[in-house]
């Protein structure tokens, strides 16, 4: 894959969900990934009227206004609204799944890279003064909210990627099933225990098969409770603890 290419990527988001995302590729590293800038359409915030971009840090310090409190907005944001609806027409009719479209929109600078962390404006206090700083917040660092990605796989189309997607949510789904199975077995013999200390082996056999031919077997979960044998779907105790669990011994 070129530098400066269209490229699509799997990425995990909120909660473990898998998604696939576009960027514009970099480079491979030496250890076999790949370096991806994201993408956004260019900066169109004015910081006091100065286009954001263009926007320096103050050097002078400025009295607070009059009755200033810490909900007192210190400078005014507003866009460039001239700017804003070239890039809404630009961008009109153009799909994310297509990667020519995007690479048009990139070649054409309706689309830039993202600065690997972003800079914000932050008033800066000192004894009833303030200036207006641009920074880089250094936490977005520390805690690694970059705008760069660092994916194993790149595709050149959204399709390869969605398809890769797929397989690997199939994958974790059928690793998720053997885990669970290995739960479920281990919590069954450990129950079937509890009951045959209780009750004697007499019907542990015939209490075990009937266990094993109900379905969705990763789905059950076991409570001995007061000399019995309960169960209840994982999943519908997820979503509602006070759910009734089915007595089978």
């Amino acid at each position: 894959m070129k530098h400066n290419q269209i490229c699509y990527y799997v990425e995990r988001g909120f909660e473990g969900k898998l998604y696939v995302s576009y960027g514009m590729y970099e480079h491979e590293s030496m250890y076999g990934n790949h370096t991806v800038s994201r993408l956004r359409p260019p900066e169109i915030r004015l910081i006091n009227g100065i286009p954001f971009e263009e926007f320096q840090s103050e050097t002078e310090f400025k009295k607070l206004p009059k009755g200033w409190t810490y909900s007192t907005d210190l400078y005014t944001v507003t866009e460039n609204i001239e700017k804003k609806a070239k890039i809404n027409a630009a961008m009109k009719g153009r799909y994310i799944t297509c990667p020519s479209d995007l690479q048009w929109l990139f070649d054409n600078g309706y689309l830039v890279k993202m600065e690997n962390v972003e800079p914000i404006i932050e008033p800066e206090f000192d004894h009833g003064t303030y200036r207006l700083r641009k920074k880089y917040p250094a936490w977005t660092q520390c805690y690694g909210s970059h705008n760069d990605r660092y994916p194993d796989e790149v595709f050149e189309t959204y399709e390869a990627a969605e398809k890769r997607m797929y397989e690997i949510m199939e994958e974790n789904y059928k690793r998720s099933v053997e885990c669970a199975l290995l739960d479920f077995y281990e919590d069954l013999e450990w129950v079937l225990e509890k009951y045959e200390a209780e009750h004697g082996g007499r019907e542990i056999a015939k209490i075990k098969q009937s266990i094993l031919e109900r379905p969705h077997l990763e789905d059950i979960m076991f409570r001995y409770y007061k000399g019995e044998i309960l169960i209840v779907s994982r999943e519908a105790h997820r979503k509602n603890t006070h759910i009734e669990w089915e007595k089978i011994a």
